[in-house]
């Protein structure tokens, strides 16, 4: 019965380590659960077996953590888990050679602070130095970044 109680301590142990490093880590109950109920395993096998078979239980666990810490990180279980799907999205650019500080404009939206606006045909991205600037707003371009605007009315 006792061998049963220890191997159940130990077994139970390296699950919620491993429950705690690679499934909800920072939660630290689970691996302080574990720690303790693997300790508890190898306290038991010094105190019912004696000194041998304490350092023999205690090597064993050494080697079966590493193992399966090894296991879990290279099976195929996590690719299985993990997400797979690609951000196809990109940035709105424009050619900035098209838009000049000094150019006019009109709002399409409300840019409070931020919002659209259409330049020499174009429509961008603007941020307004003012506060906010209603829709159908004459602006004026004061400034031209990679992707951006600054206006003021």
């Amino acid at each position: 019965m006792t061998v049963f109680v220890i191997i159940l301590l130990i077994l139970l142990g390296i699950a919620l380590i491993l429950l705690e490093f690679l499934v909800i880590p920072g939660t630290t109950l689970s691996a302080i659960g574990g720690f303790l109920f693997v300790a508890s395993g190898v306290y038991l096998s010094y105190k019912y077996y004696g000194n041998n078979i304490g350092h023999i239980t205690i090597a064993l666990v050494a080697v079966t953590i590493v193992v399966a810490f090894v296991y879990a990180l290279r099976s195929g279980t996590w690719k299985k888990a993990m997400l797979k799907s690609e951000i196809t999205g990109v940035v709105n650019t424009f050619e900035s050679d098209k838009i000049n500080v000094g150019d006019k404009g009109v709002t399409l939206s409300r840019l409070a602070p931020m919002g659209k606006v259409v330049v020499n045909d174009i429509v961008v991205e603007a941020k307004s130095i003012n506060d906010f600037i209603d829709p159908k707003t004459e602006i004026e371009i004061v400034k031209v970044e990679q992707n951006r605007v600054i206006v003021r009315t």
